[in-house]
C-alpha cells in the first residue's frame, strides 16, 4: 500500500485519523501498532509479516538480554554481536537473493530443489530501514544512551510504525520513545501534518512521476541504444525524479507523523545546491548518512589501526553505503565514487574547493552527483559504460527501436517540460526564501498571515486535486526508494 495510492489516501488514513483521534490517550499506541500491522500485511503480505515479525520479536528479547546482562555486571557484547549478526545475515540474504537470484544460489552449490522457494521469497518490505533501527537501539541500549523497552507494544509500535516503515526517515528510539509517552497531537500539529502530507503528494504526482516516463524509457533499456540527447533527457529525468520521489515520500511520512503527534527527523535539505560532496550527504538522505557515521565511521575511527588512515575508513562506509542499497557492482562503484570524493575533500582538495569560486564548486559537485546517479540506475556496469559513451555524443551501434519500446520517445511530451521546469526551479530553496519572506511582511501586517495561508492552502489543494487527476489517469508508479 503506497501513500499516493486511493486506497490508503481515502480508505486507510481516514478511517485511522477518526478512530485515532477521538479515542482516549491510553488507547492511541495501541492503535498505531494496530493500524502499522494492517499498513504491513496490506503492503507486503503474511511473509512481510512473518519475517519483520521475527526481527521485532527477536530484537526486543536481545534487548532485554543486553540490560541484563548489564545489570548483573556481566558481558552484554556478545548477546549484541549474536543480534547484530542475526539481522545482518537476513538483510543480506535477501540482498543477494534480489542480486544474483538463482544464479547466485548455483555459486554456493547448494542443491537445485532449495534454490527455487529460496529465491521466490520476496524481500519484506522496509526490511533495511526496521533492520538499521534495530541495530542502532540495540547498540544504544548497550552504550546507556538509550533505555531498554519493556513495553512489547510500545517497542512494536517504533519499530513498524507505518509512517517510517517503508522509506523512512530512519529514526533513533530514545526521542521516538519520549514522544510516544504523550500522544496528544494539536489542531496545529494535525493542520500542519496535513499541509506536509500535500505536499508531498504534489512532488511525487506532479514532478517525479511526469518525469519517470522518460527516465524509465532510457534506463530501462537492455543496452544503452539511445540517443546522446535523449539520453541527456533521461539522465536530467532521472536526477530530478529520484530526488522528488524520495522527498516527496518522505515528506508525506513526517507530515503522517505530525497529525499523529510525533516528530520525524528531516531527510533532505535542498540537496543539489550542495557545493561538495560532503555537504552533499548532510543534505541527502540526512538519516542514513547520520546512521553510517554514528554506528559505523566513529567506531571505525576510535579503533583506527595506524596503517588505515581516515580515508581509509571513508571509503568503507560508503562502499557499506553501497551495498545497503543492493548487492550489485553499480551500487558499489556508486558509493565508493561518494567515498573517493569525501576522502579526497578531507586531504587539501577541500581547503582549496572552499577557496574558488562558487560556481566551480556547485559545478563540480553536480557532475559526481550526476556522474553517480548513471552508475546508481544502470542495470550493469557495461550498461553504465555505453552510456557514458552515449552522452559524449557517440551513436556507434545504435539501431531503430519499435515505439512500444522506446515510448515516450521519440517525443517530448508538454508535461515533462513543465516537470522538468519546476523539478529545476524546485530544487532550490525557494520555499525557504518565500517563508522568510513571509514571515517579514507578517511582522508588518498581521493580516496578512490569513491572505498567505488561504493562498497556500488554496493552491496545494488544486495541486493535490491536479495530481490525483493525473496519478488516476496513468500506470502507477511505486516509491522507488521501498525497493531498497
Amino acid at each position: 500500500m503506497d501513500f499516493t495510492s486511493t486506497l490508503f489516501l481515502f480508505l486507510f488514513l481516514p478511517v485511522f485519523l477518526l478512530i485515532y483521534l477521538v479515542s482516549a490517550q491510553r488507547f492511541r499506541l495501541p492503535i498505531i501498532l494496530v493500524a502499522s500491522v494492517i499498513f504491513l500485511f496490506a503492503a507486503g503480505g503474511t511473509m512481510a509479516l512473518l519475517w519483520l515479525g521475527s526481527i521485532l520479536i527477536s530484537g526486543y528479547l536481545a534487548g532485554l538480554a543486553i540490560a541484563s546482562a548489564k545489570e548483573k555486571g556481566s558481558t552484554s557484547l556478545r548477546w549484541l554481536w549474536i543480534a547484530i549478526g542475526l539481522n545482518a545475515a537476513i538483510l543480506s540474504f535477501f540482498k543477494f537473493s534480489t542480486a544474483f537470484g538463482s544464479n547466485g544460489f548455483l555459486w554456493l552449490h547448494l542443491p537445485p530443489n532449495w534454490i527455487t522457494p529460496i529465491v521466490g521469497l520476496a524481500v519484506p518490505i522496509g526490511l533495511s530501514y526496521v533492520t538499521f533501527q534495530m541495530i542502532s537501539y540495540l547498540v544504544d541500549v548497550r552504550k546507556g544512551t538509550a533505555p531498554v523497552e519493556k513495553n512489547f507494544i510500545a517497542f512494536s509500535a517504533y519499530l513498524l510504525f507505518f509512517p517510517k516503515l517503508t522509506s523512512g526517515p530512519i529514526t533513533r528510539y530514545k526521542p521516538f520513545a519520549t514522544q510516544m509517552e504523550k500522544l496528544n497531537p494539536s489542531m496545529d500539529d494535525i493542520a500542519r501534518g496535513f499541509r506536509r502530507l500535500l505536499a508531498g503528494f504534489v512532488k511525487r504526482a506532479l514532478i517525479a512521476n511526469q518525469l519517470a516516463p522518460m527516465a524509465n524509457a532510457v534506463f530501462n533499456l537492455p543496452t544503452a541504444n539511445v540517443e546522446p540527447k535523449f539520453a541527456w533527457l533521461g539522465l536530467l529525468a532521472y536526477t530530478l525524479q529520484i530526488y522528488f520521489d524520495f522527498s516527496g515520500y518522505t515528506d508525506m511520512a513526517i507530515g503522517l507523523a505530525m497529525m499523529i503527534g510525533i516528530r520525524l527527523p528531516e531527510n533532505f535539505d535542498f540537496p543539489y545546491i550542495a557545493q561538495s560532496i560532503s555537504e552533499f550527504w548532510r543534505r541527502w538522505h540526512i538519516t542514513l548518512s547520520t546512521w553510517f557515521r554514528e554506528y559505523v565511521f566513529y567506531p571505525l575511527e576510535r579503533r583506527r589501526f595506524r596503517w588505515a588512515s581516515q580515508q581509509i575508513n571513508i571509503l568503507i562506509v560508503f562502499l557499506l553505503t553501497g551495498l545497503w542499497h543492493g548487492f550489485r557492482p553499480t551500487f558499489i562503484v556508486w558509493g565508493l565514487l561518494h567515498g573517493f570524493a569525501i576522502a579526497v575533500e578531507s586531504l587539501g582538495f577541500g581547503r582549496w574547493l572552499k577557496q574558488t569560486w562558487r560556481p566551480i564548486r556547485h559545478l563540480y559537485t553536480l557532475i559526481v552527483i550526476i556522474v553517480g546517479w548513471i552508475f546508481f540506475r544502470s542495470a550493469d556496469l557495461q550498461f553504465s559504460y555505453w552510456f557514458f559513451r552515449r552522452l559524449a555524443g557517440d551513436i556507434s551501434g545504435l539501431t531503430p527501436l519499435p515505439f512500444s519500446i522506446s515510448t515516450p520517445m521519440p517525443f517530448v511530451e508538454p508535461s515533462f517540460v513543465l516537470a522538468l521546469a519546476a523539478g529545476i526551479f524546485f530544487s532550490l530553496p525557494i520555499s525557504s526564501i518565500w517563508n522568510q519572506a513571509r514571515t517579514s511582511i507578517e511582522k508588518r501586517q498581521e493580516y496578512f498571515f490569513f491572505l498567505f495561508q488561504i493562498f497556500e492552502d488554496a493552491a496545494l489543494v488544486l495541486l493535490f486535486v491536479l495530481g490525483l487527476a493525473l496519478l488516476l489517469s496513468n500506470t502507477f508508479l511505486p516509491n522507488l526508494y521501498a525497493k531498497f
